[in-house]
């Protein structure tokens, strides 16, 4: 990884506070800027997939 990444990785991680806003990675959007995911966007995407899973029916025989 170059210097040049790393210290902006460094620098998007600087304005997140607490660990749970901590960026876990990075999105690249259509613009090419960087977006974070935080940990928290990760727990809020599972508790909605949560929300909608839905049973599997049992298979006719």
């Amino acid at each position: 990884m170059s210097l040049q990444v790393q210290q902006k990785q460094r620098s998007l991680t600087e304005f997140l506070p607490r660990p749970s806003l901590q960026a876990r990675g990075f999105l690249v959007d259509e613009h090419g800027r960087e977006i974070a995911i935080t940990e928290r966007m990760i727990q809020q995407a599972c508790e909605e997939l949560d929300q909608q899973w839905v049973a599997p029916r049992a298979a006719n025989r």
